[in-house]
This record gives C-alpha cells, sequence and structure tokens, in this order.
C-alpha cells in the first residue's frame, strides 16, 4: 500500500505541477486532491509503524490545500 501511495502522490504532484502555467484552476483541484491524498496517507500510517501525529499530518494537507485554493481562485491574466 506504500509503494501505490506514493504512486498515486507523485502523479497528483506532477500533473498540478505540469499544467500550473496554462490551466490554474485544474492545477487547482490537482493540489486540493493532493492535499487531501497527504492527509489521509499520514493519517493511516500506510507502511509506517508509527503514525504521524495528527496535528502534523493536518497541516500537511492544509498546505497543500492552501496552495490548491490559491490557484482555483486565480483570476485569469
Amino acid at each position: 500500500m506504500a509503494l501505490t501511495g506514493f504512486v498515486i502522490w507523485l502523479m497528483l504532484l506532477a500533473a498540478a505541477g505540469m499544467c500550473m502555467p496554462t490551466r490554474p484552476r485544474t492545477s487547482g483541484a490537482l493540489f486540493i486532491l493532493l492535499g487531501i491524498w497527504s492527509s489521509v496517507l499520514r493519517l493511516t500510517a500506510s507502511g509506517n509503524v508509527r503514525p504521524l501525529p495528527w496535528l502534523a499530518a493536518i497541516g500537511i494537507g492544509v498546505f497543500w490545500m492552501a496552495l490548491g485554493t490559491r490557484y482555483l481562485l486565480r483570476r485569469a491574466a
């Protein structure tokens, strides 16, 4: 599960980064999905013996979701 989770996380990050300059709203949606996925992976401790504390897991997710919201609500130039 850990490797599958990482591959999905990496695909979301790559997709969000590649479509950022031309499609900021799509990139924002992908960053929000990345935040949700990051929180789920951290809270379930996929592949780890000890899970990350819930506050740190939520903080990581909030960072990606805030970045996604910034690009999702961005005005066209």
